[in-house]
This record gives C-alpha cells, sequence and structure tokens, in this order.
C-alpha cells in the first residue's frame, strides 16, 4: 500500500506578493487620479473666474457703462462671492446680470491696487454717503481698469496661485499660474 501525499490547501507566498503588488499598483494610481481631481477642480474655477472678468469688460464696452466688482468680505470673514456693480447717474447699483461669482472649493480672492497718490487725495462726496458701494475696481467702456492692479485667487489647500492682471493690449484680463 503506498500513500498518496496529501495536498496543502492554501495559497503559496508568490502568489500572496503578486496580489499584494497588483493592489499596491492599482490605489497608487487611483491616488494619483484624486489628485489631479482635485488640481482640475482648481484649474476649472480659476479658468472659470477668468471668464468671467472677461465676460464684465465685453458687457462694460458693449452697453458704455463702467462695470466694477464688489466683494462681500468682512472683517471676520473671508469674501463668499465676486459682486458685479454698474456705474449709472453717478451711483453703483447691483447687477443681475452678469451674476455673481461664487468663490468656492476654500477659495480666496485677494485685491492688490496700485492707486495713485495725485488721485487719493481728491474729495469725492459719493463716498461719503452713508450704504454707499465703492467697487475695488472699475472696467471702464473703453477697455481701461482703474485703479490698475492685480487679484490673486488661492485656494485653503493647494499651493497654486492665481494672478489675473489686465492686459492694455488686448483689452482684457489675462490668468498667470504659480507655484510657491
Amino acid at each position: 500500500m503506498s500513500r498518496s501525499p496529501r495536498r496543502q490547501t492554501g495559497f503559496t507566498l508568490i502568489e500572496i506578493s503578486v496580489v499584494v503588488v497588483i493592489l499596491a499598483t492599482v490605489s497608487a494610481m487611483s491616488l494619483f487620479a484624486i489628485n489631479q481631481a482635485f488640481d482640475r477642480r482648481y484649474q476649472s474655477q480659476a479658468e472659470n473666474l477668468l471668464v468671467w472678468l472677461n465676460q464684465l469688460s465685453e458687457q462694460a464696452a458693449l452697453e458704455g457703462v463702467a462695470y466694477g466688482i464688489l466683494d462681500n468680505a468682512s472683517e471676520k470673514k473671508p469674501a463668499a462671492a465676486l459682486q458685479p456693480v454698474a456705474y449709472f447717474r453717478q451711483h453703483w447699483f447691483v447687477t443681475s446680470y452678469p451674476e455673481p461669482f461664487p468663490l468656492e472649493n476654500e477659495a480666496r480672492a485677494e485685491w492688490t491696487v496700485y492707486r495713485n497718490s495725485s488721485l487719493d487725495e481728491i474729495d469725492d462726496p459719493l463716498l461719503e454717503e452713508e450704504n454707499a458701494l465703492m467697487p475695488l475696481v472699475a472696467m471702464l467702456p473703453d477697455g481701461y481698469m482703474e485703479p490698475a492692479g492685480e487679484l490673486r485667487l488661492t485656494f485653503a489647500s493647494s499651493p497654486l496661485t492665481y494672478s489675473y492682471k489686465w492686459d492694455e493690449q488686448t483689452a482684457s484680463m489675462i490668468m498667470l499660474k504659480s507655484a510657491p
């Protein structure tokens, strides 16, 4: 009588190693895809803001009216949206078109305005009115932005910074992407 060798059930070390390598590769690829999705989300919002700013400039040229941009930021919390306003009969009015631009994805918009010291000394009675709207910048119908400045869009969870500047040659806003 001969005894047949008993087969062991289970997996070999090589089989387990192959499965671990495959799982590690798939998880690394999915992590990379998730990171790219977040970056695309930020890029998409930055490009949408560029379109919105240029739309505001084109609206000013089409209507022959200055359009400005307000932010509804307070000292305690950052702005949740950029609000367009139009200048009519020596007052700024909130407009319904174009719609306000929402700042999503923990976005923060910061304006750096290059002021002209001779203009800062002018007394404007409109500024002294209570509850008077005063935009940060104005898109003028003749293809200029006043005062000259730069908008920086940053995100809390991303090192990328998007800068928007007025290009006088094309009479439109341009966007520059930079990483610190």
